[in-house]
């Protein structure tokens, strides 16, 4: 169960440090879904099943579509913020 925890933490981990240097907003909202979806993950694990629910319906879900949403709007009007 440790190595589970272990492996939990070197992936959360890894992906703030995809999302604090990748350049392509696209890429970061996708990587900050996964993000929010491996969070409930450990959430889980701790037993709080509530917050789990909460991570991946408000975290991942209605933030990542919301954020999907403002980059396609972006990108139809020609305002693209990526360099």
């Amino acid at each position: 169960m440790i190595l589970i925890d272990t492996f939990l933490l070197f992936l959360l981990v890894w992906i703030s440090f995809k999302i604090a240097t990748l350049k392509d907003t696209f890429r970061v909202t996708v990587y900050f879904i996964v993000f929010g979806m491996i969070l409930s993950l450990v959430w889980i694990r701790l037993g709080a099943f509530d917050l789990a629910l909460a991570e991946v319906a408000l975290g991942a879900g209605i933030t990542g579509a919301l954020l999907l949403d403002t980059i396609t709007f972006l990108k139809q009007y020609g305002r693209n913020y990526e360099k």
